[in-house]
């Protein structure tokens, strides 16, 4: 990962960018309206994790009671497998963390195998399966994380 990477939370004037990505990793062109949504939302949290002033990778999830529900983590297709999605992940556990949650939960593709690594590399289990959860019959696995080890600051990449 570039030490020039700087993780915030994401603003409107992020949201094309963030779309863009977001389009490019799920097909989602109706990305724009619903992550501009996400930031009318007290309990939603969006990041986004820019280098050299481009956002290269972002995390949209919500904060409800104590637990952190990740919806979406994507990077530029062109930068992947390169930490930026990972370091995003880190600040925004560690964020949810230091807000209250204890736990965070997230839904992924059974075929997303290097998705998995991350998350179970963060201390991710899976805890549930949902078949045919998809729009084309690709089962999700629900996977859970005890945030306790995020607690005190960002931990190192594994």
């Amino acid at each position: 990962m570039s030490d020039a990477l700087r993780v915030r939370p994401a603003t409107l004037d992020d949201i094309p960018r963030l779309a863009a990505i977001e389009d490019l990793s799920n097909g989602r062109d109706a990305a724009a309206d619903i992550l501009a949504s996400e930031l009318t939302r007290s309990w939603a949290r969006l990041f986004a994790g820019e280098m050299d002033r481009e956002v290269v990778a972002f995390l949209d999830g919500w904060l409800v009671a104590d637990e952190f529900e990740v919806h979406f983590v994507a990077s530029h297709p062109s930068l992947r497998r390169q930490g930026f999605g990972a370091a995003v992940l880190d600040a925004s556990l560690t964020a949810a963390a230091a807000e209250g949650a204890r736990t965070s939960v997230l839904e992924v593709r059974r075929g997303n195998v290097a998705a998995q690594g991350l998350y179970r590399s963060r201390g991710f289990e899976v805890v549930a399966e949902r078949v045919a959860y998809y729009r084309d019959g690709e089962d999700a696995l629900v996977l859970r994380c005890d945030l306790a080890r995020y607690l005190g600051g960002p931990r190192t990449a594994v």
